[in-house]
């Protein structure tokens, strides 16, 4: 009996561990690409180039899409890369917390790497 009345919390606790822990690896991944992106766009690195380092080191297999990508040259001061990338849920803790009338979920990740231009 006290199993059938605990046993939901320790699921629901369980689901929100695995997919908040799941989302802050990806934001740190997330985070770590577009550093990465914002180092080639510093060292003089085409928009190709940081496209294509972003998507090696984030490796996450979702589409990352780019908002800002500003590259140095002319009068940029900072390689700039700013991309988002949409998280999906593997349990169903959102759809639970749905049903509380509660809207809180993660859909998707952003990230800024800002680099000084080495000129």
């Amino acid at each position: 009996m006290e199993t059938a009345i605990v046993m939901p919390l320790i699921l629901l606790m369980l689901f929100g561990i695995i997919d908040f822990g799941r989302a802050l690896q990806q934001q740190t991944q997330l985070t770590a690409a577009v550093r990465e992106g914002a180092r080639t766009g510093a060292l003089n690195g085409t928009s190709a180039q940081v496209q294509a380092k972003v998507t090696a080191v984030a490796n996450t297999g979702a589409t990352i899409s780019y908002t800002t990508l500003t590259l140095c040259g002319g009068t940029s001061a900072d390689a700039v890369v700013t991309a988002k990338q949409t998280f999906t849920a593997l349990t169903p803790i959102f759809s639970i917390m749905a049903l509380f009338n509660q809207t809180a979920s993660i859909s998707s990740l952003t990230a800024t790497g800002v680099m000084a231009c080495t000129g």
